[in-house]
């Protein structure tokens, strides 16, 4: 086999695992993306459930303060009626004041863990349905992903062995410009004229290569693209 037919081959098997790569598309790294997500949302879920167990540990406790402060100032309130002297009334108001005070602040506090839980209760919900909807995404895309590896896997490895048997007989400078080739013209590094003009870009041919190409004993390039060309046999006669 010369090196035009190898090349030609080379196409041929590249254009088919190409194919086999768009066919996957971007769903692998969709899917990598999906289930970053889900495991992000799931910590954020349970710091949430963590931090609102917190919260209704630290609103117990502050009910119970509230419920001994109220006792004690209302206890001291009854022995307002008792005393005897201004500055007994004084020093009992006094301290019923600085109670009265601290039952303000505990309660205002409390107040704001409950608007915090409320808040959190909240966004856990909304984030426990995006989970679900996110799931079961997830699992389609990878049933799907699943799908199409099994039935593309054992056609990608037939190729990928035949691709290596045919790099095997080409040099390696052939295969370096072929790469560089096919990486900057979307994957056709090897293309048939048409009639005397390049079948890529549609530049002419000059006369001396068409007359080697008819030849295929030396491999010939678009002077414009820089694709292999070939003649095909069919052009012969």
């Amino acid at each position: 086999m010369n090196s035009t037919s190898s090349l030609i081959n080379l196409q041929e098997v590249d254009t088919q695992l190409l194919e086999i790569s768009e066919l996957l598309g971007d769903l692998p790294v969709k899917v990598e993306e999906l289930t970053k997500e889900e495991q992000q949302i799931t910590e954020e879920i349970d710091q949430s459930k963590t931090r609102i167990k917190e919260i209704k540990l630290q609103v117990s406790k502050k009910d119970l303060q509230v419920k001994q402060l109220t006792s004690k100032i209302d206890k001291l309130k009854d022995q307002l009626f008792l005393v005897k002297t201004n500055k007994q009334y004084d020093a009992l108001s006094h301290e019923i004041d600085f109670l009265k005070e601290e039952l303000n602040d505990i309660e205002l506090n409390e107040f704001e863990l409950i608007e915090e839980k409320d808040t959190l209760s909240a966004e856990t919900a909304e984030r426990e349905n995006n989970l679900e909807s996110l799931t079961d995404s997830l699992h389609i895309r990878k049933t799907n992903l699943e799908t199409l590896l099994a039935e593309s896997s054992e056609k990608k490895t037939s190729l990928e062995s035949e691709r290596e048997g045919i790099v095997n007989e080409l040099s390696a400078s052939v295969i370096a410009k072929y790469d560089r080739v096919f990486e900057v013209r979307d994957g056709m590094a090897v293309i048939e004229t048409m009639g005397t003009s390049c079948g890529g870009c549609g530049s002419i041919v000059p006369p001396q290569k068409i007359a080697e190409l008819k030849l295929a004993k030396s491999l010939e390039t678009c002077d414009v693209c820089s694709r292999f060309l070939y003649w095909p046999a069919k052009k012969n006669d």
